[in-house]
């Protein structure tokens, strides 16, 4: 039979050490004075003996605080957003906060379907009404796809967006600067020799491959290469749509390819296998988001790693602000920078022919 163990209380420790409550609560809770150095002693051994621990929650909420942060993530299956949840708990921790998840699963819910809907925003709202029932002092919002948020929360509670922003700019946001990263990977390539650059953006409306996009024209621009649109083809960030645009692109003569996501770049790099291209020596491939299948390609593919883990920590660091201030903060998009890797994926480019 499996033993019940009693969970020992506040009023068994002062009985066994001979003071009241009060005198055991104020000794735990550090209070100077409250007893003599001997009697402090025995109550924190007492204490220990019993495994006494003291109820947080009822404390918090006697002092009108919960020491807890709500998470609401768009679909917590799609890959950028484990990394961010992460960040914040770290933080949180470090602080000593708690968080609570609610996951609104809009992606399977919805199918891919970035529209504002009415059906969101009622979700969005019982979600949030539902964390702060729960006594969350402040919520963190995260997108799932980067894009402006139509709905916004109660005016009275903390919030922060990650991976989005909201239509009106009524509170912080933390995002990552995709169209400095696109800069750099167009520039490494250039560095590189080459003129004739391929790029494989994300759908059109995306606004993660629209500063991708531009970084890199601004490198081409920069070093005085002339853009030719002919060369960005539009996929769905999919393998299959990287090895359709791969073949178009192989044909026009590019001697390097900068996908804008990583599982674009595999079906790159399919493609040039099929036609016996080799990654790495006959042309040049780069990729985006640094998941662990660029890894697994021999030599590896080069790729950019967006600060997923810092984002959540930034989001948590912003929310804690705005607690302890109990003040809303300015509103403003907090960029931060992602890390480039150049890897045997990048070669230099072939001789120009005479």
């Amino acid at each position: 039979m499996q033993e019940v163990y009693a969970v020992a209380t506040i009023k068994d420790v002062a009985r066994l050490t001979g003071v009241s409550a009060a005198t055991v609560s104020n000794v735990l809770n550090g209070k100077r004075g409250a007893a003599s150095e001997a009697k402090v002693q025995e109550i924190f051994r007492v204490a220990q003996e019993l495994h006494y621990r003291p109820n947080s929650l009822a404390k918090n909420l006697k002092l009108q605080r919960s020491n807890t942060i709500g998470i609401i993530t768009e679909d917590l299956t799609v890959f950028n957003t484990p990394e961010i949840v992460n960040g914040i708990e770290e933080y949180c921790e470090e602080q000593g906060y708690e968080i609570l998840l609610a996951n609104m699963r809009l992606f399977k819910r919805y199918n891919n379907n970035l529209t504002d809907t009415p059906e969101h925003a009622v979700l969005f709202e019982n979600t949030t009404r539902n964390l702060m029932a729960k006594q969350v002092e402040g919520i963190v919002y995260i997108g799932y796809h980067c894009r402006p948020i139509a709905y916004l929360p109660p005016d009275h509670i903390p919030f922060v967006y990650a991976y989005c922003f909201p239509k009106s700019p009524l509170y912080p946001y933390v995002l990552f600067d995709d169209e400095k990263a696109g800069y750099q990977v167009s520039k490494a390539l250039i560095e590189h020799g080459h003129r004739n650059i391929g790029l494989i953006s994300g759908p059109l409306a995306s606004l993660n491959a629209q500063a991708r996009l531009r970084g890199a024209q601004k490198a081409l621009y920069e070093a005085g290469i002339l853009y030719n649109a002919s060369t960005t083809l539009y996929g769905d960030w999919n393998r299959e749509s990287g090895y359709q645009c791969a073949e178009k692109l192989l044909d026009m003569g590019v001697t390097a390819i900068f996908a804008f996501n990583d599982m674009t770049a595999s079906g790159v790099y399919a493609c040039c296998i099929d036609r016996g291209i080799a990654v790495g020596r006959d042309i040049a491939l780069f990729g985006y988001d640094n998941l662990n299948i660029v890894e697994a390609y021999v030599p590896p593919i080069s790729s950019v790693e967006p600060p997923l883990r810092e984002m959540g920590y930034k989001s948590a660091e912003l929310i804690l602000a705005q607690i302890r201030s109990r003040e809303p903060l300015p509103t403003m998009a907090h960029s931060l920078d992602c890390t480039v890797y150049v890897r045997g994926s990048v070669c230099a480019a072939p001789p120009a022919a005479d």
